[in-house]
């Protein structure tokens, strides 16, 4: 069964990398009507973006594969082991969380239809900032995507007697293979299937293990007894490492981090054919990933039932509490191999959906932040288009096979590399939302203060991730027994060591913490330079839109067609007129009207036809000394722009200036 989906998710990435010709080879077989394909396997806004036409329920579907990794799976099944179903509060972090990112975050990169999220910080911050996320965000999801390889196939391999390299060898190449071929097309169906394989696969497997430990009501019983169903806690203590508090609102904060500002996330949102499909994939996912949690939750019941009173880890029959799942599944379906099949099936599903999608979105974040950029800086020209999608399909190779590499050194390095790889994850994720925020909600904080807000706030989250790793704090667990183990052992808790420091702060709570710390530097350091919003470079009323009417989105300057060096000016406000520069251009649907230059003095006609187009539009905005720096800045330019009809000039000398 396991071989069998290897092969479904190579038959897919290939069908997506020669979509066109089987189709057209279908039709002539069917004699079926040849259909206009608007998919080219060929160009690099398909192989990134789906050409922008992917629809409901694919995404739907990949927003969740790709954010129920193995990790996810074998350690929330642990956690209800453990230590109780409180981890259930999570649904209310999601209920918070999608729905800010849906109607705040979102808007504004579909908007301004990027493919890179860290677009949005040059154009806010200016390039610096843009290359500091941009190198974080790899870092982060280079490191995470090993350890989402090498942590499931660990577990498999010490309980099913499977290899280890052979596990992290097939899916790492498969991953690479069809992500590679097939670009974000081939991830999202593939996450589709992956989707299917995990939820009928673990309901399949919750459902006879609770039929084999006798019942629904004995379940809840031996659960109640065991206090797995009422470990709730609502103290308001910021070292205790699971609360109600903490899991709702600190886990809000997390959940935002990796949807509101994750280029794996964003990627699908700007892959959706409209914004209105992307606000319904995002808001469609928290009944959806409650649901899931719930079933997660209830593997780990089964499994504490199960081993009541033989605890495997206690009895050191599992070296690692995160092998409890599969010893499970070992144990109690041991004359079953195709329920076995089935599990492996889903482990390998679970790590291939998170993989495949990090090396779709670490290669549009290398190509675009990294190689274009560095290309114009060394050439002043932008790389082809052929080019790019050759270096895009380059950077999924790379970046899929350098991800095994570094899955065999996890298992070379010591174990305290896991804790540190799982720290890391959720200390970096704060600061990069904490920037997006400061540049989507707070216009008064300028390139130099949004520098020294994503700097500080990750020193903070690294500096108390690396705390906690130095000085572990205590956790003390329910009670668990091996009792009736074959074992010597008889131990029923667990000896809890550690002292209790300010490193024992919640890991919840990093995220709140970058973002306060980043506010708080970011409105200083803007205070401070004294420059308010005439630090930015590439300003625009678009980059602060957080909902369809509240700012005029109105575009400052013309590149289509309007040669450099031009000037307008209207009401005080200056506007210099670029072009050639693809590097910055970002597409922009305008509806305002474009008028020729006729009846304005000493202007010669100009065709109105020529702007009848989509236009490339890149912002530059220049403030009098005596304009308002304050926060509401951007809403007196809104109001004076509003009704502003836009007119491209020809070209004339470099200082005339025109006024409207």
């Amino acid at each position: 069964m396991f071989a069998f989906w290897l092969l479904v998710y190579l038959t897919v990435g290939l069908y997506q990398r020669f979509r066109t010709p089987i189709r057209k080879q279908l039709n002539q077989w069917f004699r079926r009507k040849q259909q206009h394909d608007q998919v080219k396997p060929d160009d690099v806004e398909t192989l990134l973006l789906g050409n922008r036409q992917l629809s409901l329920f694919p995404i739907v579907s990949s927003i969740m594969a790709s954010f129920l990794s193995a990790i996810s799976l074998l350690g929330t099944t642990t956690e209800a082991y453990v230590y109780g179903i409180e981890f259930i509060c999570m649904i209310v972090a999601y209920s918070i969380a999608f729905p800010l990112a849906a109607e705040i975050y979102m808007p504004v990169y579909y908007k301004l239809r990027l493919t890179s999220a860290y677009e949005y910080l040059q154009f806010r911050f200016g390039k610096s900032v843009r290359w500091i996320a941009s190198l974080i965000f790899c870092f982060q999801m280079w490191f995470y995507m090993s350890l989402v390889l090498y942590a499931p196939s660990l577990a498999i391999s010490q309980v099913s007697g499977l290899p280890l390299w052979s596990s992290i060898i097939t899916t790492g190449v498969v991953a690479t293979f069809y992500t590679t071929l097939g670009g974000i097309r081939a991830v999202v169906w593939t996450d589709v299937l992956q989707l299917f394989v995990l939820t009928f696969g673990l309901l399949l497997i919750v459902i006879m293990g609770v039929v084999k430990v006798g019942g629904p009501k004995v379940l809840w019983d031996i659960a109640w007894e065991g206090k797995r169903l009422q470990s709730f806690s609502f103290s308001f203590d910021p070292l205790r490492r699971h609360s109600v508090w903490a899991l709702a609102f600190g886990g809000a904060g997390m959940m935002l981090g990796i949807f509101g500002a994750n280029q794996t996330q964003i990627q699908r949102y700007l892959a959706c054919k409209d914004m209105r499909t992307a606000r319904r994939a995002i808001l469609l996912n928290v009944p959806m990933n409650s649901l899931f949690m719930v079933i997660q939750l209830a593997s780990g019941l089964v499994a504490y039932v199960y081993f009541v009173d033989c605890d495997p880890i206690g009895a050191s029959l599992i070296k690692k509490a995160d092998q409890l799942l599969p010893y499970l599944v070992m144990v109690l379906f041991d004359g079953i191999p195709v329920i076995r099949g089935l599990f492996l099936s889903i482990i390998f599903a679970a790590s291939l959906s998170t993989l495949s999608s990090g090396v779709n979105s670490l290669a549009t974040v290398i190509l675009e932040d990294i190689v274009r950029p560095l290309f114009y800086y060394i050439t002043g020209r932008d790389v082809k288009p052929k080019s790019r999608t050759l270096l895009a399909t380059i950077s999924s190779a790379i970046v899929g096979l350098s991800t095994v590499g570094l899955a065999f050194l996890f298992d070379i390095m010591s174990s305290n590399i896991l804790p540190f790889a799982y720290g890391l994850f959720g200390a970096v994720g704060g600061p990069i939302l904490a920037i997006f925020s400061l540049g989507i909600l707070v216009p008064c904080v300028n390139q130099y203060g949004g520098i020294a807000a994503l700097l500080s706030s990750l020193t903070v989250g690294i500096w108390l991730c690396l705390g906690a790793i130095v000085y572990p704090p205590p956790v003390p667990s329910l009670p668990l027994s091996t009792i009736n183990c074959s074992t010597n052992v008889t131990n029923i808790t667990q000896v809890v060591t550690g002292t209790r420091t300010f490193y024992s702060i919640s890991y919840l709570y990093y995220t709140p913490v970058c973002l306060v710390v980043a506010l708080v530097v970011g409105l200083v350091f803007s205070a401070a330079t004294d420059t308010g919003l005439s630090a930015v470079d590439h300003m625009a009323v678009a980059l602060f839109t957080a909902s369809d009417n509240r700012f005029a989105n109105v575009p400052l300057q013309c590149e289509e067609a309007s040669p450099p060096h031009d000037w307008l000016e209207v009401g005080g406000i200056t506007t210099k007129l670029m072009i050639n520069k693809p590097f910055f251009e970002f597409s922009e649907q305008i509806s305002y009207q474009l008028i020729n230059s006729q009846g304005i003095q000493g202007m010669p006609d100009y065709p109105y036809h020529h702007f009848e187009r989509f236009l490339e539009v890149r912002r530059r905005v220049r403030y009098p000394s005596n304009f308002s720096k304050t926060s509401f800045a951007q809403v007196h330019l809104a109001k004076l722009h509003r009704n502003l009809r836009i007119q491209c000039l020809p070209q004339r000398s470099s200082n005339s200036k025109t006024n409207l």
